[in-house]
């Protein structure tokens, strides 16, 4: 399989909420700091207890999130894992674990902070797209 060019790269990360505010062109920038990984069937992703050091979107395949051995979801084409991974590195109590042969797509935070530092204007589209969460959790 291909690797995807910046356009698809793009077209995924339209999908993730956190990035939702952001327009074209930065998108294309954290496109380019993107790579795609590709898991073997029971090939963990997310441990319990291990920080979050990337955000994953799923290209395509599967990923069994779990807790305690129950599965809570099937995640699969678009959906995103560890989507808070770029700002905290606290490990989430879930494990999520290959399904099937599975292509996604990587943002590692240490990349990410070197793109904002460079590009404010993402800092700010993000940031617009947290307090809009904020606001919908709490009534506003």
């Amino acid at each position: 399989m291909p690797e995807l060019n910046i356009v698809e790269k793009v077209i995924a990360l339209e999908g993730v909420d956190l990035l939702k505010n952001l327009n074209p062109d930065q998108l294309a920038r954290i496109a380019s700091i993107a790579t795609e990984v590709l898991i073997e069937p029971g090939e963990t992703v997310i441990e319990p207890g291990k920080p979050l050091l990337a955000l994953y979107v799923i290209l395509d395949g599967a990923v069994e999130v779990s807790r305690g051995g129950e599965v809570l979801h099937v995640a699969r084409q678009n959906e995103v894992l560890g989507s808070w991974a770029l700002f905290d590195e606290e490990p989430l109590p879930v494990t999520a674990r290959a399904a099937e042969l599975t292509r996604l797509l990587e943002i590692k935070r240490e990349d990410f902070y070197d793109l904002l530092s460079d590009h404010s204007e993402i800092v700010a589209s993000i940031f617009q797209s947290l307090v809009k969460r904020f606001r919908k959790l709490v009534g506003e």
